[in-house]
This record gives structure tokens, sequence and C-alpha cells, in this order.
């Protein structure tokens, strides 16, 4: 689109008049018609001014779609720094959902078939010998993208044995339930280990299991003390953002509902190899 054209578009889309348009910059509402006429021009002082009071960038006003990567970075950066604290996660979520539609290929010209991150209610994802992408739109949205690594995911994974761990304790329902204990604390939370017993219904015969579990996964902290000439173990706790994120993940894979967008052009290739 021209120049006139993208002036038009955008004041419309602020459902701005060319007279408020005009006050805004100090011109006539004659001039802004102009504009958007072609018939004149904006002085090259005004541009600025322009791109800002229809917040747009300069690159979008004059439709050049040839944007380098540095001037990209820059501008997502200072946009998130001016965002207050309490919408800084909704805006870089919104931003990783226009990284979404540009892996799908999707121009600016197609926007009305690609949804905000606000009003989709479906998840989405990629899928190719390149690696996939999660997204999801439910309850607990979040934004996960995997490239495949040179080597493939199976030199990272390996037998499996580490991660096999893992989910064996996350298997257990004590263990299971001392962790969601854990995350209801704050961090640095010191107790011993019988506060479990009384506040999660641990079996007593459980609790060593449990607490083996807990330091395995990097969740306490154990803290040898003396009190009064007397050994006393103390726990400390280390609630991870990691776990909340894989139990997030884990309740995403029974996800039954429709997908706003996918792409699934894998080749005969295995997710590992």
């Amino acid at each position: 689109m021209s120049l006139s054209e993208n002036i038009r578009k955008f004041r419309t889309e602020k459902n701005m008049t060319q007279e408020q348009l005009a006050n805004l910059l100090g011109v006539s509402s004659q001039t802004v018609s102009k504009w958007e006429t072609s018939e004149t021009y904006p002085d090259g002082s005004l541009l600025v001014p322009l791109a800002n009071t229809l917040d747009v960038s300069l690159d979008r006003l004059f439709g050049n779609q040839n944007v380098c990567v540095a001037d990209i970075s820059i501008s997502v950066m200072n946009v998130l720094a001016k965002e207050s604290d309490e919408n800084k996660f909704d805006l870089a979520r919104t931003l990783c959902w226009y990284i979404e539609k540009g892996l799908f290929g999707l121009l600016d010209d197609t926007d009305d078939l690609f949804e905000t991150a606000d009003s989709v209610k479906n998840d989405s994802y990629i899928l190719n010998d390149r690696g996939f992408t999660q997204i999801s739109n439910g309850k607990a949205p979040f934004f996960s993208l995997f490239p495949e690594p040179e080597c493939g995911w199976g030199e990272i994974i390996g037998d499996g044995e580490e991660m096999r761990k893992i989910f064996e304790c996350l298997s257990s329902p004590e263990t299971m339930k001392a962790i969601l204990y854990i995350h209801s604390k704050e961090s640095n939370y010191i107790f011993e280990d019988v506060v479990l017993v009384r506040e999660c219904n641990i079996p007593n015969e459980c609790l060593e299991k449990v607490v083996s579990d807990l330091l395995s996964l990097n969740l306490l902290v154990r803290k040898d003390i003396n009190i009064d000439g007397k050994d006393t173990i103390l726990y400390e706790t280390r609630p991870s953002h990691k776990i909340i994120a894989l139990l997030l993940f884990a309740q995403n894979m029974n996800y039954s509902g429709g997908y706003s967008y996918q792409i699934i052009n894998r080749s005969e290739t295995p997710f590992l190899r």
C-alpha cells in the first residue's frame, strides 16, 4: 500500500477523523486530506510525529517490509522496556503469537485471517523437520518454541534414564502432594520433615522416600544444625518455575480442543535420531 493509503488506513483504525489527526499534528484538515489522496506528502519533519500519532513505525507507515533483524530486536526491547511491569508478560505473549504467525508465513495484510492472542481460545502448533512449537490458549496460556539442534534431540535425551527418574518422582502421589505444598510456600521456607506428614497427610512410612524425591528434584536443601546441643535436620524450600512449567505442559497433553492453526509437514525423519 502507498503512503497515502496507509495514512488513511491507520487513521481510520484508530477511529480518528482527519480533523482530529490534523489538530494533533498542528496542520489543517485539508492538508491531511491531500496526504490521503496523494496530492501532497507530509513534510519530512512531520513523519515521525505522524507515525507516533498513528501508533505505527515509519516502516509500516511507508509499507516497507524489508526490515532487518537488528531493527526488530531493538523495537521489541524498547516496547517491552517501556511497558508497565503488570502488562509486560501479556505484551510479550502477544508478540510471541505474532512470531507464530510469521512462522506460518502470514503477512500483515492477512491480519483478518489470524486472530490476536487475546481472542484465540484454541491451541496452535507447527511441526516439521526444523523443530516444533506448542502454544496453549486455554486457562494456562503459554508459548514454547523448540528448534531442533543440529545433533538432534536424541543426543540430548540419551537413553532417557535421567528424565525417567524425574517422572518416577512425580508419579508418586505422596511426592506430588509434597511438591504442591512446597510451591504453595514462599522460597526459603524452613521446616522439619514431619510437617509434610501433618500438612500433606503423608504416611510416616513414605516420608523418607518423599524427602529423597524432593531433594533429587532440587526442591529442598538439607540443613544440618545443632540446637541446644541437639542435632537437628531442617529443610529449606526451593520452589521451581521449571516444575510448574513441566506440570502445565503435562496438563496440556490432555488437550482435546481445536487448533486455530497447525502445520504438520514432517518427512520420514524420526523425532530421535
